[in-house]
């Protein structure tokens, strides 16, 4: 199928399922997409009023209500705990899904979400995001093509302070806070796990702790560490945080050649060889929305290109395999 005469982004039914925050950015962003039937799967009671859908979208309560209107497509963005079960329903529909990361809070449902996905036949993708931002891409492209030399290790990171996320919203009422919605610093923190996976292939080896600190008022676990081997040698260390105030991101990959880091806090993609310090990419100004709108199109644009192809589900599944791996921590409040 040729750009010409592909239909329009417009065709497209869509249905967002779960109005919390990032289901509210993903209707803003299918707008400007030029997105014009959507539908919005929301609860019937508890619904947070600082989220509202917009004028033109129509407002069901239930995934069979959204479905018996027709969809082409799903957004995924529910807690964690429902994330399998909600897609299994609209694969049996016929309807494509976009699954909110992380996959599943459990290996066996995620492993039961792939078989319903080659069993259906349609289309579904993983919302990893950071896979369109552009230090996260540089950074890969650059491993992949061997312009550090051979990695002798790395670092991910990703710590924060739950309480800041949404603060216009108790965050104990959160799925992140909330063990039974599968949440907790893992696996909801996996992005830099699909980020040291996509560099540097399928793991061979994870292991790792979580636990609680007790600084937050919260059943699941608020930090994690976690350890991965993968194939060719290659060693990295993950943390993850869900109860540090002074917020903290980024990523060192360390080469015979030289270093490349990133920090989220000055937004810079640098390259460290010895005393020389050379700024790749400079992200000051960026605007993170700029990756989800283009997540977002390869995703649709997939749908109507069977050409293109969207972040698989395995992505997922293998990121909470590595999350699976930690172990609780032998103290925990």
């Amino acid at each position: 199928m040729n750009e010409s005469s592909a239909p329009p982004l417009s065709t497209l039914r869509v249905a967002v399922v779960g109005l919390g925050s990032i289901g509210c950015r993903h209707l803003k962003n299918l707008e400007r997409l030029g997105v014009e039937r959507l539908t919005v799967v929301r609860r019937v009671t508890g619904a947070n009023p600082a989220f509202q859908p917009p004028p033109g979208a129509t407002v069901v309560h239930s995934m069979a209500d959204a479905l018996a209107r027709g969809l082409d497509a799903a957004i995924i963005c529910n807690p964690t705990s429902v994330h399998v079960s909600t897609a299994i329903e609209c694969m049996a529909a016929g309807v494509a899904v976009l699954v909110e990361k992380p996959i599943s809070h459990r290996l066996d449902e995620a492993d039961q979400l792939l078989q319903a996905a080659q069993r259906s036949g349609t289309r579904a993708g993983m919302a990893y995001v950071m896979r369109y931002h552009p230090a996260y891409r540089m950074a890969r492209d650059m491993v992949v093509s061997g312009q550090l030399g051979r990695v002798l290790y790395a670092k991910a990171w990703f710590e924060a302070y739950l309480p800041d996320w949404h603060p216009w919203e108790d965050y104990r009422q959160g799925y992140a806070a909330r063990r039974e919605l599968g949440g907790g610093a893992l696996p909801t923190l996996d992005h830099e796990i699909d980020f040291l996976n996509g560099c540097f292939g399928e793991p061979q080896f994870a292991s790792g702790w979580t636990g609680r600190s007790g600084a937050l008022e919260t059943d699941a676990d608020d930090w994690a560490t976690i350890f991965v081997r993968y194939a060719g040698g290659v060693s990295a260390s993950c943390a993850f945080s869900l109860c540090r105030r002074d917020r903290s991101r980024g990523f060192e990959i360390v080469g015979e050649q030289a270093t490349l880091s990133f920090r989220f806090e000055t937004g810079k993609l640098e390259l460290l060889n010895g005393g020389d310090r050379q700024t790749l990419w400079d992200g000051a100004e960026y605007d993170l929305n700029d990756a989800y709108l283009a997540m977002l199109r390869h995703f649709l644009e997939a749908l109507i290109d069977h050409r293109a192809t969207p972040i698989g589900l395995e992505a997922g599944l293998q990121a909470l395999r590595v999350a699976a791996s930690a172990r609780p921590a032998a103290t925990s409040p």
